[in-house]
């Protein structure tokens, strides 16, 4: 299989997320107390809990993805060089990577303040774009030059799949919701109506590149894949919504979305033009 280390790698951050969603549905960010990389002052703590065992498992997995991608940037790094090829995709990886545990770290160290929380799922969403972007430079390309809508159709779908989620997550930790009721016409509104409108072109967007790929066989079912994740995370978003943001729906709608922006990532950063990619 080609290029097997960073599918693994696009893989692995995949899982991290997923396993960060479900440390902050189940209120686990604090299992461990503030000590790092220790749990409750011990290496190996006493899995006395669910909540114990769920943020134990979110820190050793993470450290663990920190390796893989480091490894990733540096096979990649050769590659690249092998074949007198540059890209800013694999020091940009390594770059969030660092961020992505500093912030970690002091969200951790702080006691999971207001804000770092938002923070930490901002950074991180940016890191499983650059690594899967970092995946398609040594793939052949395969978008020919009359594919070009596609490929433009599903960066701007995730942006606008990116700036809603964070919007949600600014909703979710900062507690804004509750606002929308006192705050009519203020900043909890505005955000509001731009997390819908985003929601809105997100559709219309995916809506677009599902007709432009089944038309055109091509990356249909990616295409498809990623209006069904679209389409999943809308519907647990508003159950979410309608439930006071219940963990179990949360969970779900979080999910969907981290797949929706896989999806798009891969679409977008599919390279235009023929070639044979890059592979030793």
């Amino acid at each position: 299989m080609r290029n097997r280390f960073q599918k693994f790698t696009i893989a692995a951050t995949i899982l991290a997320l997923i396993l960060g969603n479900l440390v902050v549905a189940t209120n686990s960010g604090d299992a461990c107390g503030s000590d790092w990389p220790k749990c409750n002052s011990k290496l190996i703590p006493n899995f006395s809990s669910i909540n114990i065992l769920i943020e134990y498992s979110h820190r050793l997995f993470t450290t663990s993805l920190g390796f893989i991608i480091l490894i990733n940037a540096i096979l990649v790094w050769k590659k690249l060089k092998k074949s007198n090829t540059k890209s800013i995709w694999p020091i940009l990886s390594i770059v969030l990577l660092l961020i992505q545990s500093l912030v970690g770290g002091l969200n951790v160290l702080l006691g999971t303040p207001i804000g770092f929380t938002t923070l930490d799922v901002t950074v991180s969403l940016f890191l499983l774009v650059s690594v899967i972007y970092t995946h398609n430079i040594l793939e052949p390309p395969l978008l020919g030059k009359k594919s070009a809508p596609l490929q433009k159709g599903s960066f701007a779908l995730l942006v606008f799949i990116f700036i809603e989620t964070i919007i949600g997550a600014v909703f979710k930790h900062f507690r804004i919701s509750k606002m929308l009721i006192t705050d009519e016409g203020g900043i909890s509104y505005i955000l509001y109506s731009i997390h819908g409108l985003l929601g809105i072109a997100a559709v219309l967007a995916s809506s677009y590149i599902l007709f432009w790929s089944l038309r055109n066989k091509t990356f249909r079912l990616l295409s498809v894949s990623l209006t069904f994740f679209l389409l999943l995370a809308g519907v647990y978003g508003f159950v979410s919504k309608a439930s006071s943001l219940a963990p179990v729906y949360s969970s779900f709608h979080m999910i969907f979305t981290i797949l929706s922006i896989s999806a798009a990532s891969f679409l977008a950063a599919e390279r235009k033009g023929f070639g044979k990619g890059i592979t030793s």
